[in-house]
């Protein structure tokens, strides 16, 4: 199977579209299949777009919950945005799918088919050599202050989710919390900052968003609202 992978394209379907064309994706190509590593919007004026494209194509997308899911699930509970929904773009995207003030935020989510978007999110996936999530594996603190890799990540509950989701990959990749049979792959922490500090060839000054690959860890955000691009990486692998 080819994955074609991507993450935080938040609400810019139309670079999204032009990094799985650049990436060489079929519909109609039954081994070909689309992973998507959370934030699937907020920021980017089209919602409905990407929408109508998950829903359309749900056979062949899995899509992983990231933050922005949870926050966006957070205001629709909640029925009012704060200054973080705001400042997140997430209260927005409730206004570019059509909602209007005064009336229910969870109205809106069935109306436009968000809510049926939010269902299909999953909280990781796994191939047989990659585990895809948004940002890192579930971890586990110890009494004395110490980060590890919680051995049973896979049965986390939903707290342990929930900080995975937010945590600070850069952080655990300086850890070396990885896991030790296969590659991690994950969106949420701008890739600039892995290539700032570990490209030994990097110019002085310059900003890179590309994929951040080695062997135990894939980077994917591109910061897409700043460069205008979203990253889409292609991997051969069997399914588990």
């Amino acid at each position: 199977m080819k994955y074609f992978v991507s993450a935080d394209i938040h609400g810019y379907y139309t670079y999204f579209m032009e990094a799985l064309a650049k990436a060489g994706f079929s519909l109609t190509n039954p081994h070909h299949k689309i992973i998507i590593c959370g934030d699937l919007l907020d920021r980017g004026r089209e919602p409905k777009e990407l929408i109508n494209f998950v829903l359309e194509h749900r056979d062949k997308i899995i899509f992983i919950r990231g933050n922005h899911e949870d926050l966006m699930e957070d205001m629709l509970v909640r029925n009012y945005p704060t200054s973080a929904d705001y400042h997140n773009g997430t209260y927005q995207t409730l206004l570019d799918l059509g909602y209007i003030e005064d009336s229910r935020m969870k109205d809106i989510a069935l109306s436009s088919d968000l809510r049926q978007v939010l269902d299909l999110a999953l909280n990781y996936y796994e191939t047989k050599h990659y585990i895809f999530v948004h940002s890192w594996l579930p971890t586990l603190l110890s009494d004395e202050g110490e980060l590890s890799l919680d051995p049973n990540w896979r049965e986390a509950n939903y707290l342990g989710w929930l900080r995975a989701k937010w945590i600070n990959p850069v952080m655990m990749y300086q850890n070396g919390l990885f896991d030790t049979n296969k590659t991690i792959v994950s969106g949420h922490w701008h890739v600039n900052a892995f290539h700032a500090l570990y490209d030994e060839d990097k110019e002085k000054g310059k900003t890179n968003y590309n994929p951040f690959v080695t062997p135990k860890f894939i980077g994917l955000d591109a910061c897409t609202i700043v460069s205008k691009q979203v990253n889409c990486i292609v991997l051969e692998d069997d399914e588990t």
